[in-house]
């Protein structure tokens, strides 16, 4: 299961084989680099790609539809030929595919990233020249001839080969968790599953996928800080909106000598949160095992008489079997879940600002439900003209991020061509980012609504803002 969930995989990597068989293997470097960053700015990323010996075999097509069908992100690494290739071509036309799909279309995205530019003659679908692409090549001053970045590269091109995985890394992090945060908003409900001994993690991150598949949050995500002064006041916060708590114990001993304390405290507490709240009472399931060892004896004591004798229900056997006990207390999916459209809002920004978006874009997408497409200025020119008006057409609102530029850049902006149809204070609107200057005190025009956000991100003004327009 991946980091976002109803996903098993976060990233399906779709390139052109001839990509990897230079001898610098070129997908091989980007792609563990990329995975490496992940790892450190999100946690556990599920990353797809195919591989010689999966290609060698007669269910390449069906495994690479599976992957697909299963995948939050798709990663195209665009080179030279990649639309030569039919393989890639049927890739690429799936997932536009699933883009559409009324279910989990909008818990989508599509990444670009071009290794060369395409061939002169090449069209690429519209849908790519709608998102934020990275280039990893460049012209050099006076030279029809382009040139590939890469990790094998003289120095200077080797620290902009860096510089532009970096910024990947960063926008596929902020991608994943505006998804992970989307798919928590719109869940049925949550689940709360107990933290377990070591020997049964793993039966239940089975579990756990499951739920999430159906459509529910699990909580908690991460281990608890059992050793912390607040320990009981979290596990509380994850059992207070639980629909069903489940907990999986073992008779047998753990290499973790303090589980079965663990597994007492959640139990407790789950049986008193529960039992408040008029909701089912904890349900249990205990490993099978020959006998039961010390270690674990006072806990199944505590399960099969006190909490047998308040209705808690205990089971043992096959755990496919108390998976269906726990499916059958939760309400069922609807025939048709309505998938919610997040609104959207084209947000222009200079390029060297881009650093400073993460406060904003958060506010947006977790606290607002707003779905911002970022427009990349260099200077007060957009990076991608064309794409710019492809992109404002999709929206009827506008914001700019105004950060270390000066007023006359902001001035200048507004002053675009593009953006004259959306000045007024009901359709555009300013974020005053930092740093705080005198110009952006007094800041004050008739052509767009000033947010303040040099001290905070501004939520209470961009919801009023946003309130004023209907939705996109």
């Amino acid at each position: 299961m991946g980091y976002v969930p109803q996903f098993k995989n976060d990233l399906f990597i779709s390139y052109r084989r001839a990509s990897n068989e230079s001898p610098d293997k070129w997908i091989d470097s980007f792609c563990e680099a990329l995975r490496a960053s992940l790892a450190d700015l999100v946690g556990s990323v599920t990353i797809w790609r195919d591989q010689p010996q999966l290609r060698a075999g007669d269910t390449w097509p069906a495994e690479i539809t599976a992957a697909l069908d299963s995948a939050a992100i798709f990663l195209a690494v665009i080179s030279r030929t990649y639309l030569d290739s039919d393989e890639c071509i049927k890739e690429l036309d799936q997932f536009l595919g699933r883009l559409k799909d009324p279910a989990l279309g909008a818990k989508r995205r599509l990444v670009p990233v071009f290794k060369h530019p395409p061939k002169p003659d090449q069209s690429l679908p519209p849908e790519l020249s709608r998102v934020e692409r990275l280039e990893f090549f460049y012209y050099p001053k006076d030279s029809a001839h382009f040139r590939e970045l890469g990790p094998d590269c003289e120095d200077a091109d080797r620290r902009v080969y860096w510089e532009t995985l970096g910024r990947l890394a960063q926008d596929i992090t902020a991608a994943l968790e505006e998804l992970h945060g989307s798919a928590g908003r719109d869940a049925m409900g949550k689940v709360f599953v107990a933290r377990v001994s070591p020997e049964l993690q793993l039966s239940r991150e089975r579990l756990r996928s499951d739920l999430q598949q159906r459509g529910y949050a699990v909580v908690p995500e991460h281990e608890y800080f059992w050793n912390a002064n607040d320990l009981r006041e979290k596990i509380a916060c994850d059992l207070a909106d639980a629909k069903v708590c489940v907990h999986l114990v073992s008779r047998s001993a753990s290499i973790e000598p303090k589980s079965a304390a663990r597994a007492r405290v959640q139990l407790e507490l789950a049986q008193e949160a529960m039992k408040a709240k008029g909701r089912p009472l904890p349900m249990v399931w205990i490993q099978s095992a020959s006998e039961t060892d010390a270690s674990a004896r006072e806990l199944l004591e505590y399960i099969e008489s006190d909490l047998a004798n308040q209705g808690v229900e205990y089971m043992q056997g096959a755990l496919e079997d108390f998976k269906t006990q726990i499916y059958a207390k939760l309400p069922p999916a609807p025939t048709q879940a309505a998938v919610p459209q997040a609104r959207a809002l084209a947000l222009l920004v200079e390029e060297g600002d881009i650093g400073g978006l993460g406060a904003l874009k958060a506010t947006l997408t977790q606290s607002l439900g707003v779905e911002p497409k970022s427009i990349k200025f260099v200077g007060a020119a957009p990076k991608d003209a064309q794409r710019m008006v492809q992109t404002l057409s999709e929206c009827d609102r506008c914001l700019v991020f105004w950060g270390s530029q000066p007023e006359e850049w902001l001035q200048d902006v507004l002053a675009h061509q593009a953006v004259k149809p959306y000045l007024g204070l009901e359709r555009m609107g300013v974020y005053v980012a930092a740093p705080a200057s005198a110009e952006k005190t007094v800041f004050s025009s008739t052509a767009a609504q000033a947010i303040q956000a040099v001290d905070g991100p501004g939520e209470t003004a961009l919801r009023a803002f946003i309130g004023i327009v209907s939705k996109c």
